[in-house]
């Protein structure tokens, strides 16, 4: 299946568009993160998960834990995960992983 088809496929089931405003808000900041990352050739990416309070934190041998139920936005690299940013609103949390990988 082409790019095309699956854009296209997507916005009949979605009727054209985003639901939120903060969907789309979010979207465009995740992108700006990786289009970031790209540029500067580290060849990393990232992850967004969602979280538990008490739940283990990527990448952490040290065995902390979450203390917030909401989302981790990190960078992978050839050594592993790190977390950028933590927090309990998706789109503040993108934006907060955005400034914390320049």
């Amino acid at each position: 299946m082409d790019h095309y088809r699956l854009t296209h496929e997507h916005d009949e089931e979605r009727e054209g568009g985003w639901s939120t405003p903060e969907e789309e808000r979010t979207f465009l900041r995740v992108r700006d993160l990786l289009m970031e990352m790209h540029g500067r050739g580290s060849g990393s990416g990232i992850y967004i998960m969602p979280v538990q309070q008490g739940m283990q934190a990527a990448g952490d041998r040290s065995g902390e834990t979450y203390g917030v139920d909401g989302w981790a936005v990190g960078e992978f690299t050839a050594s592993g995960g790190q977390d950028l940013a933590i927090g309990p609103w998706l789109d503040q949390v993108v934006e907060a992983a955005r400034e914390a990988a320049r």
